[in-house]
């Protein structure tokens, strides 16, 4: 083969069209169409799925602020499919992306701090953005499908807050409480009803009247206490 034939060779692949090819990240089961034993990428999907993803229209974009991780990964595997998600951790973070970029679902947390209740006035709370959203007059108007505010917090007196406030400005806001697989079980949890075993101290120490029952020729420890009353009072304080 000549010179001449190779180097039309080279030029004729750099002119093709180059294709986005699937890379597999390891044998699994597909989350979409869940075949099982076969490559998925790092989303879950397989080569078909993923081939079909690339043909369809682009998702509504979503912005999640949230700073705990089991949260955000629950929201991946619920979101991935079904939204184009941007993730952010802090308010300074969701705020720049709100003033760059359109979404069509804002999707807030009010205890960004790692408690379970924060401070709605600390500035590094969920109610920060809502706070300069409602100064601001709402989104750009340049924005002409207003986007949805949805308060995912599981502190409800704030989540309740945020949503009067986003009101008010005429936002639509509404609460979809996200909930990943350790606050499910917390909340599903059911007190235990199995007997409390209290260790009997009860000691004889003289005879008379007990001062509970009022029976009379009995034994009574060193509170004037017979030991069937003991034990009553024991189970009630348990």
């Amino acid at each position: 083969m000549s010179n001449k034939q190779t180097i039309d060779e080279e030029v004729k692949k750099l002119l093709k069209p180059q294709k986005r090819f699937f890379v597999g990240w390891r044998n699994f089961k597909c989350e979409i169409c869940l075949k099982e034993n076969v490559a998925i990428d790092k989303l879950g999907r397989c080569e078909d799925c993923f081939n079909e993803n690339r043909q369809r229209k682009p998702l509504p974009r979503m912005l999640f602020l949230d700073d705990r991780t089991k949260r955000i990964e629950a929201a991946r595997k619920k979101y991935t499919h079904l939204y184009d998600v941007t993730y952010v951790h802090n308010v300074k973070e969701c705020l720049r992306y709100l003033c760059r970029q359109e979404f069509d679902i804002v999707s807030l947390d009010h205890d960004l701090d790692g408690d379970d209740f924060q401070n709605p006035d600390d500035v590094t709370s969920g109610m920060e953005v809502v706070r300069y959203i409602v100064k601001c007059g709402g989104f750009p108007p340049s924005q002409i499908v207003k986007p949805e505010v949805w308060i995912h917090s599981s502190n409800l007196l704030a989540a309740n807050l945020m949503i009067s406030e986003l009101l008010k400005v005429g936002i639509h806001a509404y609460f979809r409480k996200f909930e990943y697989e350790d606050e499910i079980t917390f909340s599903n949890a059911k007190v235990s009803r199995e007997p409390v075993v209290v260790e009997d101290k009860w000691e004889h120490d003289s005879y008379g009247a007990c001062i509970s029952c009022d029976n009379r020729l009995k034994m009574l420890d060193k509170n004037s206490q017979c030991h069937d009353c003991y034990k009553r009072e024991m189970k009630q304080c348990a």
